[in-house]
């Protein structure tokens, strides 16, 4: 009796290892998604000035150069933010276009230097080294180059921008 128990379960353990797959590979391809677009806020220049910058960096910090007064009413300023998703040791190469147009509601263009971002300027290379699951957080500012009130007329400025993440 002995012997047909030893048997059934060298076969139950058999037919159990060889019904397992094998583990499963890391994902190969990373998953990119825009959660938050970048804004500046609400801003004026002064009359009969030439104008000057505003810039949000990439922890959401706004600032101004030249007759460029912020506003603090209606639209906050932030920085964008894109979301990653990869698996450790995957080196990645991050650009975009450092300068897009933008383009006014009521005429008018605006220039936007877009970055840096959190992890480097347009170029920047760093090392995925987080679990399949987790999330890397992108953060990206930048500068608009705003004229006087009869170039840049008051309204809402919009265009977009891309981020190009590569792995190497």
């Amino acid at each position: 009796m002995k012997k047909y128990s030893i048997i059934i379960i060298i076969i139950m353990f058999g037919s159990y290892g060889l019904a397992q797959s094998g583990p499963n590979l890391p994902q190969r391809t990373a998953l990119v998604s825009a959660t938050q677009a970048l804004h500046f806020g609400d801003l004026t220049v002064l009359s009969n000035s030439s104008g000057g910058t505003v810039s949000v960096d990439y922890n959401g910090i706004r600032s101004a150069t030249g007759s460029v007064v912020l506003l603090n009413m209606g639209n906050a300023a932030q920085q964008g933010i894109f979301e990653l998703k990869i698996c450790p040791g995957r080196l990645i190469n991050i650009t975009y276009n450092n300068t897009i147009t933008l383009t006014g509601s009521n005429g008018g263009s605006l220039l936007l230097h877009v970055g840096p971002a959190n992890i480097g300027a347009s170029g920047a290379t760093f090392l995925s080294n987080k679990g399949c699951d987790d999330t890397h957080y992108i953060t990206v500012g930048g500068t608009l180059d705003v004229s006087s009130v009869s170039s840049n007329p008051a309204g809402l400025y919009t265009g977009t921008f891309s981020l190009t993440f590569v792995q190497q």
